[in-house]
Order: C-alpha cells, then sequence, then structure tokens
C-alpha cells in the first residue's frame, strides 16, 4: 500500500500554508450557506472578514516589526482595507433582500469581493495573499460555471485532507 512520506508532508503542511488552506475552505463553506440562507450567508461571510483581514495584519505587523517599520500605520491601513470588503459584504446583501440579487448570487459575488480584496491586500502587504486572491477568483468562476458539482468537489476535497492529516498524524 502507498504511504506518503511523512516528512514531505509535514513540510508542506507549515503553518502559512494550513491557514491559507483552511481560509480557501472556510470561502468554499460560505458559498454553500450562501445558497441556503440569505441571513446566516451575511453573517458568516461579515465573520469572515475579521478571520482573513486578522491573518493579513497579523502577517504584516509581523513583518513590519522585524523591519522596525511603524505598525500604526499598517495596522490602519489595513483596517480600512478589510473594512471596506465588509461594507461590500452588507451592500451586497442589501441587494440580495430587496430582491435585485438572488441567495446564490449573492454568495458568488461575495466570494469574488473577498477574492479581489485578498489579491488586492496581496498587492499592498503581503504578497501570498495576491496569489491566494488569485485562487479563490477562480474558485468563484468554477463554483459560477459548475455550481451543480459544487458539493461534490467540495466533499472530495475535504476527503483528501482528512487522508493528509490522517497520514501526518500516523506517521
Amino acid at each position: 500500500m502507498w504511504k506518503p512520506d511523512s516528512e514531505k508532508v509535514k513540510s508542506f503542511f507549515t503553518l502559512d500554508r494550513t491557514i491559507y488552506i483552511v481560509l480557501f475552505f472556510l470561502s468554499l463553506v460560505g458559498i454553500g450557506i450562501s445558497d441556503f440562507s440569505a441571513k446566516d450567508g451575511l453573517w458568516y461571510w461579515l465573520a469572515m472578514v475579521p478571520i482573513f483581514g486578522g491573518v493579513s495584519i497579523y502577517n504584516e505587523w509581523h513583518q513590519a516589526r522585524q523591519t522596525g517599520d511603524k505598525t500604526k500605520n499598517i495596522v490602519v491601513r489595513q483596517l480600512m482595507h478589510w473594512l471596506a470588503l465588509a461594507l461590500a459584504v452588507y451592500l451586497v446583501y442589501i441587494l440580495q433582500s430587496t430582491g435585485r440579487m438572488n441567495m446564490e448570487n449573492a454568495g458568488l459575488v461575495v466570494l469574488l469581493a473577498l477574492a479581489l480584496t485578498t489579491f488586492l491586500a496581496g498587492v499592498h502587504f503581503n504578497w501570498r495573499f495576491a496569489i491566494f486572491g488569485l485562487v479563490l477568483g477562480a474558485t468563484a468562476a468554477a463554483a459560477a460555471v459548475v455550481e451543480q458539482f459544487f458539493w461534490i468537489m467540495f466533499l472530495l476535497a475535504l476527503i483528501a485532507g482528512v487522508i493528509v492529516i490522517f497520514y501526518t498524524k500516523k506517521a
């Protein structure tokens, strides 16, 4: 039976990569929640903004402390950046609640706004967020095209993640 090299698996799942993988799965969950409940989707996405923003702010703050930059200016810029996303999420759900957009589309638009905000955080703050923003944007596009297969893809990705974690813990 094939057994992955546990050192290679452990070296792949560094803290940074694990955080980005968790953020990616949380984004997929948000699409599903938005498909079923506009109210729950709104609160879920509004909860995701500080999570994404917190990771970005922490990364930038940590890097600024290492280089000796002023952290106050960085934190203020980051807060403004992520608060703009929170406002955009709220506005999308106003459109949805007034009947101008359905629940499924609201979730995809919010994911697209999250992808753009994350990409711009990468452009202005930490390059890893730019790559992650591109992945989220591609996910939004793929979900729009193959939405009927979303839960199958999500389940397969979840199973793959559990298998990798199982082999990492076992080794």
